[in-house]
């Protein structure tokens, strides 16, 4: 008789074995073979014999819950546990477990973490639901987000059509996302995408990879089995896995790590990827981009690590379907930078901040709580105590940091009310303002989705890339009541490009022109703040693009003058690399979301007034001080030698 894996689950639960999935997480037997059940010599594991430890006992690397002698081979990996026949043994083996394809049999059952494959399978990082969405948006494929009906799912990369924009996010962009499948042995590098639970859990310590690279370095014919040193599984995750899919894109990888890409390598003799020879300026990744040396983020500098900031809710997902990073991102910089930090004792926190605490051999001292964040989340490292304040723990190492309250400019309100944190302190960001998107029919191109060559190639085109400060504009957030009008917050070119979305040859083109600014959190945090000036009287920052932006007076008349460094685009007429005009307004689409938008004429207006009095006055003068509390009360004092802007 051949025993379905979800009767046998069923009987070992009737007959009280413990951990019912790991004993029978094996593929059935093809019906057509006789299992052989002589396991009368393997070893018992969760209270039955499991033939893979017959052969495997060797096997070492896995601790704690992981163990073979704790819950044998086939709980992960599959297979026929009933036979010592190898034929027999391997028939339905899983040789890499952790794909999202197959995790719910794997990593996911019930009695392993069985509820976490859900909210993965939901996570943004598995659906690419976010960057569908605006990509089918920049090419006119689907309609904008508030006209589309409340009962529409978020797209997923798994569901991509045949349009113009599901091609181009198949070829460009659909390789990263965790339901892409690792299919081979080996650690997680530079070039890894996806893999599932793989992708953040798995390990090589170099014992395990100078086995797997001697295994692979010997014929077929000449190997007596498998490495026996077996990759382990931490919660301790480093930077380098998040690395291979966020060092592209936004590039928030490279970013925080103080590095900026060049669109042409320098013609420098030793650049080498290899990290044991590093350029003092210039860095090879493994993908062939060259980036140059810029500022690290202030945190990055301190030694924390990606998850030291973000919670495993917000990685993996709560359970809830979302369509954008905002949906699922809840830690904000207010969350650790604040003059009191909520927070409850540790009794009070939630089921898997214990587990994680736990498995990290955590423990407080009586009245020590734990931070809470403004989403309502336990922030598992931030623990705050009557003697010693608020401090992070990094989760990797479990040393300490101590947090520091914001200053009293932060905090002082009146014109600067609607700054968020990013406004001020973000150094710089990776800013590209020229793309072209084309499509080449006879060209040849790789479809991630179907993981195979396909004839038409998506092909993109762009200006150099520069690093400077963002631009600022307003974003805006249903969920935050402190601020039904928005907040200032950091902008780059998303998408100023020419498409032409033809994809027959010989006919005519299709193009459309869009000049899209996008939201970013560049991961470029400096402890100091933007200067005045910078903010108050920079193009760039006001969104008009390169050039000089002058304050001209002519007796009691003052004027701004704003001279574009590049010319003006045929599209619009905009200067090629501005998000709006020159005290002018926008309309209709202007960003790839629907959230943000440029400063309005009003807004340009105020934001430039206090830059003619930046003219003559220092931003930490008094008088200054006393025009950030009170601008209007200010500007009524004024003296007789200060000269306001006139406005067209």
């Amino acid at each position: 008789m051949t025993v379905r894996p979800h009767i046998a689950a069923w009987l070992a639960a009737a007959a009280g074995v413990g951990a019912v999935v790991a004993a029978f997480a094996w593929t059935a037997p093809r019906p057509t073979r006789t299992p052989d059940r002589s396991t009368l010599d393997a070893p018992i594991v969760m209270g039955r014999r499991e033939g893979c430890l017959a052969c495997h006992a060797g096997i070492v690397g896995l601790d704690g819950s992981h163990q073979p002698a704790r819950i044998g081979c086939a709980s992960c990996h599959g297979g026929n546990v009933q036979s010592l026949d190898a034929r027999l043994a391997h028939d339905g083996m899983i040789r890499i477990p952790g794909n999202l394809a197959d995790a719910p049999r794997t990593c996911g059952q019930a009695m392993c973490h069985g509820a976490i494959i859900p909210r993965i399978e939901r996570s943004i990082m598995t659906t690419l639901a976010g960057v569908i969405e605006v990509d089918r948006r920049v090419f006119g494929d689907a309609a904008l987000p508030s006209q589309a009906p409340p009962s529409q799912a978020p797209p997923h990369v798994t569901a991509l059509g045949a349009g113009p924009a599901d091609t181009h996010l198949r070829q460009l962009c659909a390789s990263c996302h965790l339901g892409q499948p690792k299919t081979d042995w080996g650690a997680i590098s530079q070039t890894s995408r996806g893999g599932g639970c793989n992708a953040c859990h798995l390990v090589y310590d170099s014992a395990a990879t100078q086995q797997l690279e001697a295994w692979r370095n010997t014929a077929p014919p000449s190997r007596t089995g498998i490495p026996r040193r077996h990759p382990a599984f931490t919660i301790a995750v480093d930077n380098g896995r998040c690395f291979g899919c966020h060092s592209r894109s936004a590039r928030i990888a490279t970013n925080y790590e103080g590095w900026h890409e060049l669109r042409d390598a320098p013609a420098v003799a030793a650049l080498t990827a290899d990290a044991r020879l590093p350029h003092p300026k210039y860095r090879l990744l493994d993908d062939g981009r060259t980036f140059t040396r810029a500022t690290p983020d202030v945190h990055q500098s301190r030694g924390m690590d990606c998850i030291d900031c973000h919670t495993a809710s917000e990685v993996m997902g709560k359970g809830e379907v979302v369509t954008h990073a905002r949906d699922q991102v809840q830690v904000r910089c207010e969350d650790c930078h604040a003059a009191r930090i909520a927070s409850i004792p540790p009794s009070h926190s939630d089921a898997e901040t214990n587990t994680l605490a736990g498995l990290r051999g955590w423990t407080f001292r009586p009245g020590e709580r734990l931070g809470v964040g403004a989403s309502g989340g336990v922030l598992a490292n931030v623990v705050v105590s009557a003697d010693l304040g608020a401090r992070l723990r990094h989760k990797r190492t479990g040393t300490w940091a101590p947090l520091r309250p914001p200053r009293a400019q932060c905090t002082q309100g009146g014109g600067h009310a609607r700054l968020s944190c990013n406004a001020c302190h973000t150094a710089w960001a990776p800013r590209c303002a020229t793309c072209h998107t084309t499509f080449a029919p006879s060209a040849d191109a790789y479809d991630h989705v179907e993981q195979q060559e396909v004839r038409g190639a998506w092909t993109e085109s762009s200006e150099p890339f520069e690093a400077a400060p963002p631009t600022l504009g307003i974003r805006w957030d249903p969920r935050d009541t402190a601020h039904p009008h928005g907040v200032v917050d950091t902008f780059v070119p998303g998408m100023i490009l020419d498409l032409d979305r033809n994809r027959t040859a010989g006919a005519a083109p299709d193009r459309v022109f869009r000049r899209l600014y996008a939201r970013t959190s560049a991961h470029t945090t400096s402890r100091a703040s933007r200067s005045c000036a910078s903010c108050h009287s920079d193009p760039v920052a006001l969104g008009f693009g390169r050039g000089a932006l002058r304050f001209v007076v002519s007796g009691a008349i003052g004027r701004w003058t704003f001279t574009p460094a590049l010319g003006p685009s045929p599209q619009d007429g905009l200067p090629a690399d501005a998000w709006t005009g020159f005290l002018q307004a926008r309309r209709g689409m202007v960003s790839t979301r629907d959230d943000v938008r440029p400063f309005t004429v009003d807004e340009q207006r105020r934001i430039l007034s206090t830059g003619a009095c930046l003219t003559c006055h220092d931003g930490a003068s008094t008088v200054m001080q006393r025009a950030i509390a009170d601008f209007g009360a200010t500007v009524a004092r004024h003296s007789p030698r200060c000269v306001l802007p006139t406005w067209p």
